[in-house]
């Protein structure tokens, strides 16, 4: 991967001197950055003897070197061929911004194959198709065929499947003052991906935060395990998230999963920040260029008490906790006001302290002060008629020395929103090397995400522990013999992961479900056994209370009427005789295969109503204790699990148990692609499965 950002030669296939071809701005771009390392052009038609003094050839075999890396700027058709050529030659890497592969159509996905096929023939890497491929500021090199000027150097680097995403990321960049590392647009991805550029820039020491822009995730557990392993931040926005096309719902969690929410969720355990408007990959790298916030306790400061409101109300909102710096740092603050007519405290009223000065002694105080883990700080610098008065020091004193010193002195995050005329800002950001912030909501919001994510970078990476008795061979065995939509046969596999259901019994006659409730003991549940009623109590095939051989033999009757009304012609295959459970809380737990993550298990509040109140948590499988009984406590339903309104409080520990069980399950076996429990009783002690579902392939 080093030799994409660092080759020391390049040969640029299909250069021309033609005014429109579009390989010569490439090299337009390359000269322009001051790229150092030898530049060759290939081009079989040309006669030219040099484009922009490089030299050409007509063939790579002509080359008075192998050039560590070739960019392919050519019709989709003339592709392949110039991929066997440059493997011929002993090319090992290319980077291919041509389109007409994937995205075009089937002559394009056929295309798309020979590409493929004769990199892997010469064990070829490359970047692309259709995509702006490689920069990189440390060197001047830029492969992008529109004409750029080199932005800013700095700490961000971008891996893109949109190349014109990208290119207007760096415009945003430009007017914030943030510098740029590295780029990659990775377009099509059909050989190297983000998941090999994440983790080379997790390496390169040039980059500080890593920006990605994707439509697609093909590899998720790829990305994440990269993700949890790299110290640095990783923000991703993820786009194409309305995609039309519904599923067929075999069960509830089939109704109530959300690519979006498990994408979330995979995130959250991979320490990947998420954002959802394009402009906070700008927003978030300011928090990140500002020094580690280590804690939650937050100094808000500001001559206006408005905005102190105002920053009160935001830093609630998003969970600092607001410092006590001490008696004595107040004491020592109060000796700055003029008047002395504004009570000091936190959030910091500066209205009275009109001495540049003080302000920078604040800065220091605070920042220094053991109980305080980072400041903000709103100002503004107003158009105002020239003079000399107070307001005019106040409001127009450089203080960026004494600011950025304060925070290298403490290693302690200031975030700084300064409100002015618009030229003025954007000069101030140049000349400033500490982020301004735009807004009070962009500054508090990003810095929260900052903290938070080093919060996470300090506890105890995840690890999924796998609970005793789970008969795994077992389970395998019992898969073997099904296939398709399983019922409440489900229950026997789960018993075999150590998960408790009420005795039962199949019964195909009256007769039997007689028998069966008496062997059971009343008061028996009778569920209807067919293939046709997926959800039983839409079907009318769901009668509890049972107390007597005569209401067993009523219901057995009344259940299959029920279920020829819900579906003439459906298959009857008996009654599932159930004992009765105890009351309880009735929960829910399901899981499915992800196309990009793998299983996922959901959980929460169950019951018939659970689609409509979609009150559910969900983690990749598989996962631990910890981790489901932190998200158990996000969901609505929880309260009621602690036993609200004098209720006896569910067996917690228990639920969780049961819920890591299954995510073992899932992971164990992923041809289970759904699985639906629902209800999962919840009592004062101990869980229970009272019904499932499954869908299992071969």
């Amino acid at each position: 991967m080093e030799k994409f950002f660092y080759p020391e030669s390049i040969v640029i296939l299909g250069l021309s001197a033609k005014e429109n071809n579009l390989s010569r701005l490439i090299l337009g771009n390359l000269i322009r950055w001051g790229y150092s390392g030898r530049i060759f052009g290939v081009n079989p038609r040309s006669e030219e003897r040099h484009v922009d003094g490089i030299k050409m050839y007509r063939h790579v075999a002509e080359l008075p070197e192998v050039p560590d890396l070739a960019v392919a700027l050519l019709p989709a058709r003339f592709i392949p061929e110039a991929v066997r050529s440059c493997g011929m030659f002993g090319i090992s890497r290319m980077a291919i911004p041509s389109g007409g592969f994937n995205e075009a159509g089937e002559a394009g996905k056929q295309l798309a194959e020979e590409l493929q096929g004769a990199a892997r023939e010469y064990n070829i890497r490359f970047i692309g198709p259709n995509g702006l491929t490689i920069v990189n500021t440390a060197n001047g090199l830029c492969l992008p065929f529109t004409p750029l000027y080199c932005p800013p150097k700095g700490g961000m680097s971008i891996i893109t499947q949109s190349g014109g995403m990208g290119l207007f990321l760096w415009n945003l960049m430009a007017d914030q003052n943030i510098g740029l590392a590295k780029f990659a647009s990775i377009g099509n991805k059909l050989n190297l991906n983000e998941v090999d550029f994440l983790k080379y820039f997790a390496r390169d020491p040039e980059t500080k935060i890593i920006c990605l822009y994707v439509e697609s995730i093909t590899d998720g557990r790829a990305l994440l395990e990269a993700a949890a392993q790299c110290e640095k931040p990783v923000v991703i926005y993820k786009s194409n998230t309305t995609r039309a096309g519904g599923r067929a719902a075999m069960s509830h969690t089939a109704a109530i999963s959300n690519d979006e929410e498990i994408i979330d969720a995979a995130f959250e355990r991979a320490g990947i920040i998420r954002i959802h408007s394009f402009h906070d990959f700008i927003s978030v790298t300011k928090a990140f260029s500002l020094p580690a916030m280590r804690g939650k306790r937050i100094m808000a400061m500001s001559p206006a008490g408005g905005f102190s409101v105002i920053m009160a109300d935001l830093c609630d909102k998003a969970g600092f906790s607001f410092a006590d710096p001490g008696q004595p740092f107040y004491d020592e603050i109060a000796k700055f006001g003029n008047a002395g007519i504004i009570n000091v405290g936190n959030p910091l009223d500066m209205g009275d302290m009109y001495d540049p000065k003080s302000t920078a002694d604040i800065f220091h105080l605070a920042l220094h002060n053991d109980n305080v883990d980072g400041a903000i700080f709103i100002n503004q610098w107003p158009r105002m008629p020239v003079g000399d008065d107070i307001f005019t020091r106040m409001f127009h004193t450089d203080l960026s020395q004494e600011t950025m010193g304060a925070v290298r002195s403490s290693g302690k995050p200031l975030g700084v929103c300064l409100f002015g005329p618009s030229d003025t800002i954007t000069r101030i950001k140049h000349n400033l090397s500490i982020p301004i912030f735009d807004s009070p909501e962009e500054m508090i919001r990003t810095l929260k995400i900052q903290q938070e994510f080093y919060q996470r970078k300090s506890d105890e990476p995840f690890s999924p522990s796998r609970p005793q008795a789970i008969y795994r061979e077992d389970a395998a065995a019992w898969l073997q013999g099904h296939r398709g939509i399983c019922g409440e046969e489900t229950i026997d596999l789960l018993g075999l992961y150590g998960i408790a259901a009420p005795a039962a019994h199949l019964a195909k006659s009256v007769e039997d479900a007689v028998l069966s409730a008496r062997a059971i003991g009343y008061p028996v549940v009778m569920k209807v056994v067919s293939p046709d009623a997926v959800h039983k109590s839409e079907a009318g095939g769901v009668m509890i209370g049972l107390r007597s051989d005569v209401e067993v033999a009523e219901t057995y009757a009344k259940i299959g009427s029920n279920l020829a009304a819900y579906k003439p012609g459906a298959q009857f295959e008996g009654v599932r005789i159930i004992r009765m459970a105890p009351p309880g809380y009735d929960m829910f737990v399901g899981g499915r295969v992800d196309d990009a993550f793998g299983p996922v298990v959901f959980f929460g509040y169950g019951g018939i109503y659970v689609e409509i109140f979609n009150d559910t948590e969900r983690a990749l499988c598989p996962t631990n204790h910890d981790e489901i009984t932190a998200k158990l406590g996000r969901l609505k339903s929880y309260s009621m699990l602690q036993g609200a309104r004098g209720q006896k409080k569910g067996d917690m520990a228990a639920f969780t148990d049961l819920i890591v069980r299954v995510s073992w399950l899932l992971a164990d076996f992923p041809q289970i692609r759904e699985l639906d429990l629902n209800p999962v009783r919840v009592f004062g002690e101990g869980v229970m499965a009272l019904d499932g579902r499954a869908r299992i392939t071969g």
